[in-house]
């Protein structure tokens, strides 16, 4: 049996009680496991009384009994009081004991009770960026970077850009290195590139000792937050080398002639900026949504979402009033989205789930999508195409006189 209480504003407590039989079964189970695997001296394995194992391990055996069914006995009565829990729950056992009954509250967050604006009255129109002549060049210009060669560098040490090949000396790779050799672009820029900037002015056959610093949450504790000098040598430096604009570039590409590759070209950047507005003004959507919107949301719920670095931030340019802040805008928007696609009808199947995850492993080499990710972005898609219709103005979404 179970009652369910509502204790904030999107909190309840579950008070829960598991039946004397049902503890009583589990206990059995635990002590037949530990007759099974633990010795007694005096006793052949298998055969210790239960009186025996009751002496040295009754608290493990009810420890054990209690974490077995309280997680899967506030399952079950979430499920009778159809529930729909948002977070994992906080446990507090009441009253537990070998011979049962199991008395214990369960603290979880619930979806959210919304209001909701009368979205239906409210008007999208879309951007519709043109595409310049500018925008093709660019294009271009990146279509030369994708498509450069790399050819071998003699008599100098490598400028920024060049591709320098670092040989690892002595022992092999270091921790967290599986090949002999890396890659490395030289840059003269700051930020995180630690490589490309000791790679700077290197020339095939110098050696130096390589820095690596492992961040502070590096998985082995050995190396966490330490410097390690390796000893490298530069066994060769290569430079980017760009095709030149022309026919024969085009012809590369599979056009007949530059004329045709940036009409091409053109084509496609137009796909994308419309692809891009459809996507901005169903974002916008949301937004303007969850802006009207109530969504009660308690602090301690919101706070689970702040990261690490949102912490580490509380004191920088943002402070943690503002991050919670943005958290809970982002959870409020995350809310939204799943209550109109309630009300609209709109649902993922897991078969689709698979379906995507499938079709994407299939195109990339990449490591698969999640499944809540892949979910998530279906089911956007979804309430998209039903809310915004490609020719906007349409339903959903505030006026934008852009």
């Amino acid at each position: 049996m179970a009652e369910v209480t509502k204790i904030g504003k999107n909190t309840v407590r579950v008070e829960v009680q598991i039946p004397a039989a049902e503890v009583q079964a589990k206990a059995a189970e635990v002590y037949a496991e530990l007759a099974r695997t633990v010795k007694v001296p005096g006793f052949r394995k298998g055969k210790v009384p239960r009186r025996i194992l009751k002496r040295n391990y009754a608290s493990h055996v009810l420890q054990t009994i209690v974490d077995e069914l309280v997680p899967v006995a506030f399952e079950r009565a979430a499920a009778e009081l159809d529930l729909d829990a948002v977070s994992s729950a906080r446990y507090s056992v009441a009253s537990a004991a070998e011979e049962g009954p199991i008395s214990f509250t369960a603290e979880v967050a619930v979806f959210p009770e919304l209001t909701l604006p009368d979205y239906a009255k409210f008007v999208v129109k879309r951007d519709r960026p043109g595409v310049t002549d500018d925008d093709v060049r660019k294009a271009l210009e990146n279509l030369r970077q994708v498509n450069a060669r790399l050819e071998p560098v003699e008599g100098r040490g490598s400028l920024d850009g060049d591709l320098v090949i670092l040989k690892f000396l002595r022992d092999g790779p270091p921790e967290g290195f599986t090949q002999p050799t890396i890659g490395v672009w030289a840059s003269v820029r700051g930020g995180g590139d630690s490589f490309g900037r000791q790679a700077m002015g290197k020339a095939a056959g110098d050696t130096f000792a390589l820095a690596i610093e492992y961040p502070a949450d590096y998985p082995s504790k050995k190396y966490a937050g330490k410097k390690v000098d390796a000893p490298v040598e530069v066994a060769e430096v290569k430079r980017r080398v760009l095709p030149e604009l022309g026919d024969e570039f085009a012809k590369d590409l599979g056009e007949d002639n530059m004329d045709e590759l940036r009409a091409k070209l053109k084509v496609r950047l137009e796909a994308r900026a419309e692809e891009m507005s459809y996507i901005n003004a169903y974002l916008r959507f949301v937004a303007d949504v969850a802006a009207h919107a109530d969504v009660p949301l308690d602090d301690w719920f919101v706070e689970r979402f702040l990261t690490s670095d949102d912490e580490g931030e509380a004191t920088g340019e943002k402070g943690r009033g503002e991050r919670t802040a943005e958290a809970r805008r982002e959870l409020s928007r995350y809310f939204v989205v799943r209550e109109l696609a309630r009300r609209e009808g709109v649902d993922v199947t897991a078969e689709e789930v698979r379906d995507a995850i499938t079709a994407s492993a299939s195109r990339t080499a990449e490591p698969p999508e999640r499944p809540a990710a892949v979910y998530d972005r279906l089911l956007n898609e979804k309430l998209a195409a039903k809310l915004i219709p490609r020719d906007a103005p349409a339903k959903g979404g505030s006026v934008d006189e852009r």
